[in-house]
């Protein structure tokens, strides 16, 4: 969170929602933050979760003409993935292959009931995401299975009740029982449309 650079500003997000961020005093002197207030409750720390931004609502400034201690707080600061100075090591996409599902893109798409997921060799997924195409043809429940010869299959995660809440959305999962395997396939409860698919490990 920075000072801004209106006095009132509405972003229409594609979910259809609005975030109305508003700044009645701010001036060219009155250029630092004093408080902030998310829909009406206080707000100290300088950063703003993607949940919170996504659900759209108002976001309120007041502004002066000196630095406050507003984001000093000893939680204030935006959180880091990590700890100390250590440099960081990002988990990658294991899928290598053809089609619309693997094309790291979301402006194409598959409708699949089940799907391979092409991984070159052993490999331990810890998290996977998928991606919508339209929200309403999303996949609502599925299971991400594991196999190390491609006849006997081990449920690794399983999921039900889900809903993307906008067209392209990408969810992040973690792998309930992760284990090392040579081949995975997702397999859909019904038919469904997804954009991507990844297998992080």
């Amino acid at each position: 969170i920075g000072s801004p650079l209106f006095k009132k500003v509405t972003v229409r997000m594609d979910n259809g929602r609005k975030l109305v961020v508003k700044a009645p005093k701010n001036s060219d002197k009155n250029i630092y933050v004093q408080g902030v207030k998310v829909n009406g409750k206080k707000w100290t720390s300088t950063a703003l979760p993607h949940d919170v931004l996504a659900k759209g609502g108002t976001l309120e400034f007041a502004m002066g003409p000196k630095p406050s201690a507003w984001g000093t707080g000893k939680d204030a600061a935006p959180v880091s993935v990590q700890k100390d100075d250590k440099v960081p090591t990002p988990k990658g996409d294991a899928l290598k292959g053809d089609g619309a599902l693997f094309d790291d893109t979301s402006a194409t798409s598959a409708t699949v009931e089940s799907v391979e997921l092409p991984v070159s060799s052993a490999t331990k997924g810890i998290q996977y995401t998928l991606t919508s195409a339209a929200a309403d043809k999303a996949p609502k429940g599925w299971t991400l299975q594991g196999s190390t010869d491609g006849k006997e299959w081990k449920d690794v995660d399983r999921r039900s009740g889900q809903s993307f809440a906008w067209d392209k959305q990408t969810r992040v999962f973690s792998v309930a029982k992760p284990g090392s395997y040579t081949q995975y396939r997702l397999v859909l409860t019904g038919s469904a449309t997804l954009a991507e698919v990844e297998l992080l490990s």
